[in-house]
């Protein structure tokens, strides 16, 4: 469906174009301009950017066609003007011959400047804790001494909060603790990098060897795919060496071999996902489960599959399992401002002088042709009482 109205439009979108080009009279160009700009608008919503769209309509099939249009009609240029044979046969061949050098000119220096190396500003980074710790009901966390989070449930997790760039050192108490004097529960250096989302995972288990901070990093930048999501499992099954994180539905393999206090972060299209872990090289039983859920695009993902110990000194399989909206998704303002200025910065100026120099080509080439000049002879329309006026042609007495 989606490729068929693509080509339905694309199809309108060309013929309105070439109509435009070919027609004689001024008003008629204008409204198959008019249907052209309305075509792109449709393929911006077509690519999930209704942004885009709305600004095509509003900004140039609105305020910027009506304005052509006036001009149009106040200069009478919907009237067809029989041509006059123009007096400088050679000033259209030679305005061609000028704007290909200046275009090519200009070309080669814009790519040989080596524009398209420009560097987006990454965007600040954030943080979230998630308590994944077995054996401590609830925690607080600090930053070198600032708080982070406080009196966080097992299982539970935090909204993403700004945070500034730099190298910490992280420790976890338990909740309610004072930090001058009580002792750390987990001391663990963490880098905080900018245009990265962390979720700060405090997994195993209070006061065994393999507890421990996963800083799990969401990278803050849109998908390449048009329903593409960034997803992020964490392996915190202190028991398990390895697992392989297997998708039911499709029966594909997401993540291999992924170790204890790992984490990893992939690409992944949006849709309903059922999904289990897998000891490593073994598709019998699985060894945690996520229930079915439907996973949307321009999201970030996080997967955290854990365990807790009962009373029984049994465990309980304990998955968490959170989206977020991304902060720049795929067709925003955003999105596309980046993408015309790194990407495609270099088709962007060429695109840009090519305009200027039909532009000028078009003054030029439409100019009026000078035509004799024809003497005109003043005649008063009243003239005043007892003046005497000569017939046409007549020099009097």
């Amino acid at each position: 469906m989606e490729l068929t109205l693509f080509i339905i439009v694309g199809a309108i979108a060309l013929i309105s174009a070439a109509l435009m080009l070919i027609g004689e009279n001024a008003v008629y160009s204008a409204l198959f301009l008019i249907l052209n700009l309305l075509c792109i608008a449709f393929l911006f919503l077509m690519l999930s950017a209704p942004f885009l769209a709305m600004v095509q309509i509003t900004v140039y099939t609105g305020a910027i066609m009506v304005l052509f249009l006036f001009v149009i009609m106040l200069l009478g240029a919907e009237r067809i003007v029989p041509t006059v044979q123009s007096r400088f046969r050679w000033l259209a061949p030679a305005v061609v011959i000028m704007a290909l050098v200046f275009l090519v000119t200009v070309s080669v220096a814009l790519i040989n400047g080596e524009i398209t190396k420009t560097e987006p500003r990454k965007a600040e980074p954030q943080v979230r804790v998630v308590h994944a710790l077995d054996g401590l009901a609830s925690l607080d966390m600090y930053l070198d001494g600032e708080p982070v989070a406080q009196d966080v449930q097992f299982s539970a997790v935090t909204g993403f909060a700004p945070w500034r760039a730099g190298e910490y050192e992280l420790t976890i108490f338990e909740a309610g603790a004072d930090p001058a004097s009580a002792d750390a529960l987990l001391d663990q250096p963490v880098t905080i990098e900018r245009g990265k989302a962390y979720s700060l995972t405090a997994i195993g288990r209070v006061g065994a060897p393999g507890a421990r901070l996963v800083a799990a990093t969401h990278t803050l930048d849109f998908s390449d795919k048009k329903d593409g999501l960034r997803l992020v499992v964490v392996n915190a099954l202190p028991g398990r060496a390895s697992v392989d994180v297997r998708d039911e539905v499709y029966d594909e393999v997401l993540v291999s071999a992924l170790a204890y206090g790992e984490a990893h972060e992939f690409e992944l299209s949006k849709g309903e996902r059922d999904v289990a872990l897998y000891t490593t090289g073994s598709q019998r039983t699985p060894v945690s489960e996520l229930p079915k859920q439907a996973l949307d695009a321009n999201t970030l993902v996080l997967w955290v599959f854990a365990e807790q110990r009962q009373p029984d000194n049994s465990f309980t399989d304990v998955v968490i399992s959170l989206q977020d909206k991304a902060p720049t998704s795929f067709g925003s303002p955003t999105h596309i401002g980046r993408l015309l200025f790194t990407d495609y910065v270099l088709p962007f100026e060429l695109v840009a002088l090519l305009l200027l120099v039909a532009m000028i080509g078009a003054i030029v080439l439409t100019h009026d042709s000078q035509a004799p000049r024809q003497t005109v002879e003043r005649r008063l329309a009243n003239p005043p009482p007892g003046l005497e006026q000569s017939a046409p042609g007549e020099t009097g007495d």
